[in-house]
This record gives structure tokens, sequence and C-alpha cells, in this order.
């Protein structure tokens, strides 16, 4: 099962149900944080990161999507954010040509995960803005992501960094039998 960004971004409470302290948040905002391409090496942080979220662990599945990602993505659409050289977040994206019917490339933000420790410290800010300035730098002007219609936090969050409500419509059909 997939997880939205809202689970991975949003949620504030770790696994017990507890907030983050006070304390650990504080140590941690003055630093910036290097964003830098992602390895297979960051599987077991990006998995930590993911469980401290939501409670969930899945290391097969996040092993096959770097896997994935190392295979067939520009190595610039997927990046984690350091800071003291340990990985506080991850951005998975992907770029293409000819989607959609449309006549440009463009990139697509996947996937967004942040430490509960590191959160509302601008840490998804700078991989987003990171992101999008390596599209610019790939020739790609555009970039969408999905965020879900009862998710007004991730609206917020894109809306301040300039993403708009596109042309395109989203549509699904559940198959189950």
């Amino acid at each position: 099962m997939c997880r939205s960004t809202k689970d991975l971004l949003i949620t504030h409470e770790n696994r017990e149900g507890k907030n983050s302290s006070t304390e650990e948040k504080e140590n941690n905002m003055a630093k910036s944080p290097y964003i830098r391409n992602i390895r297979k090496e960051d599987l077991a942080a990006i998995v930590e990161i993911e469980d401290r979220s939501t409670g969930v662990s899945r290391s097969d599945y996040w092993e096959k999507r770097i896997d994935m990602y190392e295979a067939i993505r520009p190595s610039w659409t997927s990046v984690v954010a350091e800071v003291d050289n340990r990985v506080v977040g991850f951005l998975l994206g992907r770029a293409g040509e000819m989607e959609f019917g449309l006549a440009d490339p463009v990139a697509w933000i996947e996937t967004i995960g942040v430490d509960p420790a590191y959160r509302r410290q601008g840490i998804a800010a700078k991989m987003v803005e990171h992101f999008n300035l390596s599209a610019d730098e790939h020739d790609i002007y555009t970039v969408f992501t999905l965020v879900g219609k009862s998710n007004g936090d991730m609206e917020q969050f894109f809306a301040k960094r300039g993403f708009a409500q596109g042309e395109m419509r989203h549509f699904q059909k559940r198959v189950k039998i």
C-alpha cells in the first residue's frame, strides 16, 4: 500500500502516538539541510522515516523503489535532505516526455517524507525547491504532483511554492472483483 504525501509529511505523531519532543525539534531548527541525490545506502533511513511517521515499515517496498529510481529515473529526480550527515527527509520524483498527450516534458513529485523531529523547519520546502531548479536545468518547465481533495495542509504547502490546480483531471476506478 502506497502512503500519501499527507501521511509522510503532515502527520505529527510518531508510531507511539506521542508528539516529537519540543527539545529535539529546537536542537534541529538552526541547521540548514544538505540536499543530494538518493543512494541505495539511504534505504534504512527512508524506512525509518516512514516507520516513525506512519507506524509502517516497508523495507522491501522502498528497496524496490530505490532500485527502480537508480535504473530508469534521471538521478536528479530523487533526493534526500541531510542534517549533520543524517538523512532527515526524502523526495522521490520522475521526469517524462509526451505523457498524457502533453507536448513538453514534465516532472512529477511522487512522494515526500520528513523525519517527525525535523518537520515544519523547511526541509520539504528545500527539497521541492531543489527539485524545481533541477527540472528547470533539464529544460523541464512544468512540475506536477497529486494532492488529496481533503488534504488542505498539502494544498497550502504546494500553493506556497507556486503550485496551482492544473488543467488535467484525475480519474480512478476501483477494480476489486
